[in-house]
């Protein structure tokens, strides 16, 4: 299919919630958590070559027992996995892929991701930046050709690195995967990606590891939450749901795992939605702004 502009883009079949597994990093968590998905319903696995995950090897391998295990296929699943900062550039992009094919044991991934725009997270300057950017996405496009890649796209991407894609992308990125939550809602960005087509998706929905507690004890979540019934963490996920935002909720508990998916049943009306953000907005985890 191609765009207005004759772009081709693809829309694999993606889920709306998937499982997320940073730092699930030992065999026994990434089984658990993985089977106590495929038990509820789950069928989206979201990883990444970066250390925090550690875990394609992992997933790879206890998806050979798991999937005949649920009566599954490859086929039935969905996998993101995203290139990491170090490995941007042409053959350092093309050559962890092909390994991160491996890991997972399988011939093609569904989502592959451009995991961050800086090549140089400690220099937001760095003039190779910019090069590593295009380079890695032609590299992403090549195996998206070669059918390695089902589906292309990038993750933590402001506008004015989505407008430089765009004007050398021969394929148009499918996701754009941000943090997103009330305390940080990127309104116009959102905005941005729904205009070319780009499907966004949120991550850490229910904050950082260090700082969470604070959305989750916040009193207007926690009223609102009341409100629907649900738990604070169901109401997170249900709010950006309720907006077209995939998340990707990750917990170590299986039984968290199975209670993350009941958000697809709340619908979270525009009033509330916005009742529920923050008047100052805060980043928790990586900014890119000035990458």
């Amino acid at each position: 299919m191609l765009d207005k502009t004759g772009r081709e883009y693809v829309r694999a079949k993606m889920p709306m919630i998937g499982v997320g597994t940073y730092q699930v990093s030992s065999e026994k968590d990434v089984y658990a958590s993985i089977d106590a998905a495929f038990d509820a319903g789950y069928r989206f696995i979201d990883t990444a070559q970066d250390s925090g995950y550690n875990n394609e090897q992992l997933i790879g391998k206890v998806l050979k027992e798991l999937l005949p295990k649920h009566n599954l296929t490859r086929e039935d699943i969905f996998i993101t996995t995203k290139l990491m900062v170090e490995n941007q550039g042409n053959e350092k992009a093309e050559k962890s892929i092909l390994e991160s094919l491996k890991k997972l044991q399988t011939d093609y991934i569904d989502l592959l991701l451009i995991h961050f725009p800086g090549c140089n997270r400690n220099d937001p300057n760095d003039p190779r930046n910019p090069v590593a950017r295009k380079e890695s996405w032609e590299v992403l496009e090549k195996l998206y050709n070669e059918k390695k890649l089902r589906s292309i796209g990038v993750s933590n991407y402001e506008i004015v690195h989505l407008e430089e894609l765009l004007g050398h992308a021969k394929v148009l990125p499918a996701v754009n995967q941000c943090e997103y939550h009330p305390y940080y809602y990127t309104k116009d960005l959102v905005k941005y990606c729904e205009s070319k087509d780009i499907h966004f998706q949120a991550y850490s929905s229910f904050g950082s590891e260090v700082k969470k507690q604070a959305l989750l004890t916040d009193p207007k979540v926690t009223a609102l939450a009341k409100k629907y019934g649900t738990s604070v963490t169901n109401f997170l996920l249900a709010w950006a749901l309720s907006q077209g935002i995939s998340v990707l909720p990750r917990s170590r508990n299986p039984v968290h795992v199975k209670e993350n998916l009941e958000a697809l049943k709340i619908k979270i009306t525009p009033e509330d939605i916005e009742a529920a953000k923050a008047d100052n907005q805060t980043k928790f985890l990586w900014d890119p702004t000035k990458y």
